[in-house]
């Protein structure tokens, strides 16, 4: 257990210290991709340690890979938290009992851009940059991820495939109370694949992105690290890697 070296943290909306600024300047000179670190006191650590602590019997974090879309329009991450997470609730025990699971995503890789404001997709053309097809097959500049598909009830038929239960948005996931925590490296990592076509300097872009995520979602440090973290306060991890 890591509760004794992580408790007490200080709260904050995720920032880049000055020193960690300079130091990305100076890779942006030179054309290094740089990954400033994110230190306690410049991200929400308590809003990331409720996540950590959640009381729940059961417990399961989803690991993003480099996977974006499966299907035109549905993220990956969130398919697999959707279809595993509805599974476990309905399909284990006789209807009509059901079992709680406290799920969360941890997002790495290039899936950060599915925790950003619409805003970030239209200033950035990320779907264009990225290829990304909403669920009409179009590429559109905005987070489609980010959309219901259903009326959000959690009162619905879990059978139905038009209910919340097969609904593959993070509003959905969100309101069904799931958690997502937000790898600033691969906020930075990603970051450089915009620089081009921007005008922008990577440390400009990490810092916009880190103010325009999605309510809900949390900057973390590192990807890795949280699942090391959530791993030893007893969550189970699936690593999403189809």
């Amino acid at each position: 257990m890591v509760t004794s070296a992580l408790s007490a943290g200080a709260l904050g909306a995720a920032s880049i210290p000055a020193e960690a600024v300079d130091a990305a300047a100076a890779a942006d000179a030179g054309g290094v991709p740089n990954f400033p670190l994110l230190p306690r006191g410049h991200y929400d650590f308590a809003a990331m340690m409720d996540v950590v602590e959640k009381r729940a019997q059961h417990r399961q974090c989803f690991l993003s890979d480099a996977t974006l879309n499966g299907p035109p329009g549905v993220v990956n991450l969130y398919e697999k938290m959707t279809n595993a997470w509805t599974a476990f609730e309905f399909a284990f025990l006789p209807r009509p009992a059901r079992q709680q699971l406290a799920a969360c995503g941890v997002i790495i890789a290039a899936s950060v851009v599915f925790a950003l404001n619409d805003a970030m997709w239209k200033k950035y053309r990320i779907a264009t940059m990225l290829k990304l097809q909403n669920l009409s097959g179009q590429v559109a500049n905005y987070n489609y991820s980010a959309r219901a598909t259903s009326n959000l009830s959690l009162d619905a038929d879990p059978e139905d495939p038009h209910s919340i239960f097969h609904d593959y948005s993070s509003a959905a996931l969100l309101k069904r109370g799931a958690s997502f925590l937000v790898c600033h490296n691969a906020i930075a990592g990603t970051a450089t694949r915009f620089v081009a076509s921007s005008g922008l300097t990577q440390v400009e872009i990490i810092a916009d992105w880190t103010k325009n995520v999605l309510p809900g979602f949390t900057v973390i440090p590192a990807g890795a690290a949280m699942v090391q973290i959530l791993l030893e306060h007893g969550w189970h991890l699936y690593p999403v890697t189809d």
